[in-house]
């Protein structure tokens, strides 16, 4: 999993689409409802998540990772923390999400053993945050398959 989740946080943060979010902005989170008190926004963080082992003969095993990736952006007025908006250019979560998707479905990560990357389940986005800062969130969960040889 470490492999794994340092490899998605490079990706990500070299991936052109997603220049607007600073590398610093990206980052792996013990939680999604903690982020690092010098964040800015939009957001991204990175969060482990099940990992399930699957027989495949006696020396391998198909393991399936699933992680998290956590869009955070600032709650403004009506509709522009979804869609976003032109002018002034504002990110809207549903368009990083785009960005995610062509950056990370079947992008192997060049790791080795890895067979598929894929998307498996979003939440809807969501409201969350405390009197002085109020955000939106959207969780992306991520598979990724890889055999590998038992331990």
């Amino acid at each position: 999993m470490k492999e794994l989740i340092e490899a998605i946080k490079v990706q990500l943060q070299g991936d052109a689409s997603l220049s607007y979010i600073s590398d610093t902005d990206i980052f792996i989170t013990p939680d999604p409802d903690m982020i690092p008190i010098s964040a800015g926004f939009p957001a991204l963080g990175l969060k482990d998540g099940p990992v399930d082992h699957l027989v495949e003969t006696s020396e391998n095993w198909e393991v399936h990772y699933q992680v998290n990736i956590i869009i955070y952006q600032l709650l403004k007025a009506g509709e522009i923390p979804i869609i976003g908006q032109t002018m002034p250019r504002i990110y809207g979560v549903l368009e990083i999400r785009d960005n995610i998707h062509n950056s990370l479905n079947d992008n192997l990560l060049s790791i080795t053993g890895m067979e598929l990357a894929f998307p498996v389940e979003e939440t809807e986005s969501e409201t969350i945050g405390y009197e002085d800062m109020i955000l939106q969130r959207k969780i992306i969960t991520y598979e990724y398959q890889k055999l590998e040889e038992r331990p």
